[in-house]
């Protein structure tokens, strides 16, 4: 019996054999035919819509089809491991954020009534992936627009209907509720029991996540930290370093001249405050705007 992922088990020697045989196939495709057209000069979207399925038979093999993940999806990310972000094309190179794109956009077309009153033909013609796109500049523009959030939301439903991908659905439904009803802030983003499991290596990585470098730049600190309670040698002793607006921790070192030494057990860690260093954390919100622009963004 083999167990894989997203999908039933499958029995039997010969099954599991075709199976590993098929997966083997799949991502050599993928793989394959994406570097095969980026070597022809296209880019990324070109590839996508130019690959949208596999080849037969292994379309038809139900493990193989695009419940979970999808070949236009994934083939972008094979061309991001070989070739990064950029596609080539200089116009993509430092383009404008999105917000201010949008603005400049929106008002080269026109305006935002010019805008919806295209976009809502488009709609009615079946266009969804267009007036997705476009219609979205408007909601970046003019975030407090209903009437191009309600129709860029339609446009979103229609497409996560047509979706055999469940993750695509999943993302297309989400922005339509999120352009309905707001960001739904559920939880906090640093759950107790999240904490406790943490080794302190790992702890001190989240902090490192979590610091704000534009705040941090200039502040200078050394810490040594000691948990006696914990049998690994290599979680016993940690030396952090913050300067350059980074923090940074070997496992199992001290520093020899450090301005501040801790010794505490790893149960007091999940609860301490540590000063100094903790006004430089940021608060991460356990929800945050995908398809409206962010409070970040419209500073």
């Amino acid at each position: 019996m083999l167990f894989a992922q997203h999908h039933w088990p499958t029995w039997g020697g010969d099954n599991i054999r075709e199976f590993l045989a098929d997966q083997r196939d799949m991502y050599a495709f993928l793989n394959d035919e994406t570097l095969r057209l980026l070597n022809h000069g296209l880019t990324p979207l070109d590839i996508a819509d130019r690959l949208k399925r596999l080849p037969e038979p292994l379309a038809s093999r139900w493990y193989a089809r695009d419940y979970y993940g999808s070949v236009s999806h994934n083939v972008r990310a094979v061309y991001q491991r070989f070739m990064g972000f950029y596609d080539a094309n200089p116009a993509h190179l430092n383009p404008l954020p999105p917000v201010d794109s949008a603005r400049r956009t929106v008002a080269w077309m026109g305006g935002a009534a010019a805008v919806l009153e295209k976009a809502r033909v488009e709609f009615e013609r079946g266009e969804y992936r267009w007036v997705a796109e476009v219609v979205n500049k408007v909601v970046f523009a003019e975030p407090d627009n209903r009437d191009a959030r309600e129709l860029q939301a339609d446009a979103l439903e229609q497409l996560g209907y047509q979706c055999e991908n469940t993750t695509w659905r999943n993302a297309y439904l989400t922005g339509a509720q999120e352009l309905r009803l707001g960001v739904r802030r559920v939880g906090g983003g640093q759950a107790p029991d999240l904490v406790r499991s943490m080794t302190p290596d790992l702890f001190f990585s989240f902090l490192a996540v979590r610091l704000n470098g534009e705040r941090a730049a200039g502040e200078e600190l050394v810490l040594n930290w000691t948990f006696p309670d914990l049998d690994a040698p290599e979680q016993h002793r940690f030396a952090l370093t913050l300067r350059n607006g980074v923090l940074t921790h070997l496992a199992g070192r001290h520093h020899p001249h450090p301005r501040v030494s801790a010794t505490m057990n790893k149960t007091d860690l999940d609860r301490v405050a540590m000063g100094r260093l903790f006004a430089l954390l940021d608060e991460f919100a356990p929800g945050f705007d995908i398809v409206t622009p962010s409070a970040t963004s419209m500073d």
